[in-house]
């Protein structure tokens, strides 16, 4: 099954983080993705500062829908850094696997290309 399909589970909080292994099987999944500091990570580089503030509106709202917010900011003016990470059980959950694949694919197809 393609992680952008998966339902988000909400109960995470009482499960245990991803392992390395978990996690190494995972990444493929989202190829944007990177893992900095145990968060799976990526940035999005704008045209401008009003391009990056909107863009980060639109990953805010999405996010907030799910109820499974990432880490997210504006760096260099123009660019949109975001990180997903599962502060309840201190490290990934499938669903951060899950909300990257689908950020990605609502970004994809707003752009009509890669990301």
């Amino acid at each position: 099954m393609d992680l952008s399909s998966e339902s988000i589970s909400p109960g995470v909080a009482d499960t245990a983080p991803l392992t390395r292994r978990e996690i190494a099987d995972l990444l493929p999944e989202v190829p944007a993705w990177s893992l900095e500091e145990g968060h799976l990570c990526v940035r999005f580089a704008c045209k401008g500062f009003n391009d990056a503030v909107t863009l980060l509106q639109e990953i805010a709202m999405f996010a907030a829908r799910e109820n499974h917010v990432p880490d997210i900011g504006i760096c260099r003016g123009r660019i949109v850094e975001v990180a997903w990470y599962t502060y309840a059980i201190g490290g990934l959950s499938r669903n951060d696997f899950i909300m990257a694949a689908r950020l990605s694919e609502r970004l994809r197809a707003r752009q009509g290309g890669t990301l």
